[in-house]
């Protein structure tokens, strides 16, 4: 039975020799696995890789991109133990994988927000949620209607293998399709540059990747974020981490771990390091909203 679609190039970002290696036996701090899923947060997941394995020496994980699509397909096709998604599990998912016998396990690691880019030359600030399905819609056609340049909207998506892409289709569009026009791309510095080079563009990338580094801090200045508001009556919120912490960014959501049977090897001392002080603290370090551990931000913002 063929649970998921399956079928793209995987990028490794971790890369190791076991050939001619005895063969350890797999414990929560031993043995070798695969995570698979959204590119957005890949920096995060291999740096948590890395953080793991330098405690566990006899831990290996190898941690691929492809979107979260393909990470849910790889744990029922046993090509990876862990996927990483920025998107829940549809309930027609979950009741296919338990109709083949699966008991998948759902992890939330952290809080992100979608942040809604344009080039910094427009002059754009701000948009309501209707403005912004409207405009990944293709009903708003020109940056005109929203206060901005006589400029034709060149809308940037994810490809469909991408959580981001599901749940803005169905949270924020709900249901509708998006603009037959819309340029997709499978990577956010792909789509960073493409909003950089041209005025008219927007599009859609995880919050954290608003700064192109954390330590130190470097804000990322090739695209802009806008502030958000529920409607035309709302205040419009900016997304940093105090209002993503917070809910009060209205595109934020979790980032999930989800595995197809309980895990009891190294995918979950793995589970266990992420949710963990240490593995939270570097959530936080990558520009994502620690869930597992008390935290306190307090809104600076100047948007």
């Amino acid at each position: 039975m063929k649970l998921f679609l399956t079928g793209v190039s995987f990028v490794a970002v971790i890369f190791f020799n076991c050939g001619g290696e005895k063969k350890e036996p797999n414990t929560p701090t031993v043995g070798y696995i695969t995570v698979k899923g959204s590119e957005e947060i890949l920096p995060m997941m291999t740096e948590q890789a890395y953080a793991f394995m330098d405690l566990y020496v006899k831990s290996k994980i190898l941690v691929l991109d492809g979107g979260s699509e393909i990470g849910l397909a790889a744990i029922f096709t046993d090509s990876a133990q862990i996927a990483m998604s920025t998107r829940a599990m549809s309930q027609d998912e979950l009741n296919r994988a338990r109709q083949a016998a699966f008991s998948v396990n759902e992890y939330k690691i952290a809080k992100d927000g979608i942040a809604i880019v344009v080039n910094p030359k427009n002059p754009v600030k701000k948009l309501t949620l209707e403005q912004v399905a409207q405009i990944f819609s293709g009903k708003i056609s020109s940056w005109a209607v929203v206060d901005g340049p006589s400029l034709p909207i060149e809308v940037c998506i994810w490809t469909e293998n991408s959580g981001t892409f599901a749940y803005v289709k169905d949270s924020i569009l709900n249901g509708q399709n998006y603009t037959e026009k819309a340029w997709r791309f499978a990577t956010t510095e792909d789509m960073i540059k493409h909003i950089n080079d041209k005025t008219n563009t927007v599009g859609m990338i995880s919050s954290s990747r608003l700064y192109r580094s954390w330590s130190p801090l470097e804000e990322e200045l090739r695209v802009k974020a806008l502030s958000i508001g529920l409607d035309s009556k709302s205040e419009p919120v900016y997304p940093d981490e105090s209002t993503i912490h917070s809910g009060k960014y209205p595109l934020t959501r979790y980032i999930y771990l989800y595995t197809p049977n309980e895990p009891k090897g190294l995918d979950s001392g793995f589970i266990s390091f992420i949710t963990s002080s240490a593995g939270q603290k570097l959530m936080a370090g990558n520009g994502f909203v620690p869930i597992t551990i008390p935290v306190k931000y307090i809104n600076d913002s100047t948007q």
